[in-house]
């Protein structure tokens, strides 16, 4: 007689042990909660099942980044300062920042389906029972990312264009939970309004920016550039979601290390094939970091604090603003 198939699914461990590694409530990913987000994190982190992931994703990063750093001292000098993205032995210069953080507290992606949308981390879980903000640096009148914010968070959303024809402009300024500022990011040196990210949210008393998206056609190296001249410059922001549009492999490593040394890490990349039949995805990447502390936390503030910074876990910087 054959043997019945046993009713035990294959696999079964396995979802244990991801079930005992992700200890939060069902009710913490619910929209209505209202008092215990910042508890139910610190508990998280606190319990022994957190610990013992953290650690292990802690070793998967270093462990990524050391071959990425290794990979990277092999390369010739001449590709170093390539105009092309190829770097040699089917290596291009993406690929030596693989997205090899893991998000714990899930991804998700915003937005509409196909070009615009952003991948983002915990966003749920992060910013929920707490004032929290969100910058969107270039939209071309797309609101859908920042409308899914409005809608899963209680963060203020402020977005910044200053290409906009001004029935565009109108029609942003109308979407319900979004402050639209017909400013635009860049060295105020160059004219036309420009304004630095530091004076933007000096001249609107923020200190902290929990959602960053920077999708500014080319303009992102420069914003990058002019920030981090400063020395010891720390940009105070949880994740930063960035559309990069390749100029030049040495404007590239610059930026992204810059990027790296401050805490950020890379938790997904997507390629934007959405021009040129798909031959430009080599030249066009979303890029979705966050920012961690030298433990491993993500330093997102924990309270209600008005001060959002200064309820940030130990260590993370977040420069002077």
């Amino acid at each position: 007689m054959a043997r019945m198939p046993s009713s035990r699914p294959r696999g079964g461990r396995v979802i244990v042990l991801l079930m005992a590694a992700l200890p939060w409530k069902a009710s913490c990913m619910n929209q209505q909660h209202t008092d215990q987000s910042s508890h139910h994190l610190e508990g998280w982190e606190a319990s022994p099942h957190a610990r013992g992931v953290h650690a292990l994703n802690e070793a998967i990063y270093q462990e990524s980044r050391a071959q990425a750093e290794a990979a990277r001292e092999l390369l010739p000098d001449a590709v170093l300062n390539s105009t092309a993205t190829d770097m040699g032995s089917n290596v291009r210069i993406w690929d030596l920042y693989y997205p090899t953080y893991n998000c714990l507290l899930l991804k998700e992606r915003l937005g509409r389906i196909g070009d615009g949308g952003k991948v983002c981390c915990g966003l749920r879980y992060l910013l929920q029972d707490r004032p929290c903000l969100a910058y969107s640096l270039g939209s071309a009148g797309d609101t859908t990312f920042e409308q899914e914010i409005v809608k899963r968070t209680s963060c203020q959303v402020h977005t910044f264009d200053h290409t906009l024809s001004q029935a565009v402009q109108d029609a942003v300024a109308s979407t319900p939970g979004i402050s639209f500022h017909p400013w635009g990011v860049g060295s105020p040196s160059k004219g036309g309004g420009l304004r630095t990210l530091t004076q933007i949210m000096a001249d609107l008393n923020h200190n902290w920016i929990d959602v960053l998206k920077v999708d500014i056609e080319g303009h992102e190296w420069e914003l990058l550039q002019d920030f981090y001249a400063e020395k010891d410059a720390s940009l105070p922001v949880t994740q930063l979601m960035v559309e990069f549009h390749f100029q030049n492999a040495s404007t590239a490593f610059h930026a992204l290390d810059k990027l790296l040394g401050d805490g950020f890490r890379v938790f997904s990349v997507e390629p934007n094939y959405y021009c040129d039949n798909g031959c430009c995805a080599k030249d066009l990447l979303e890029f979705a970091f966050i920012k961690v502390s030298p433990m491993g936390q993500i330093c997102s503030p924990r309270s209600r604090a008005a001060a959002l910074r200064e309820a940030l876990p130990h260590g993370c910087r977040g420069g002077a603003v």
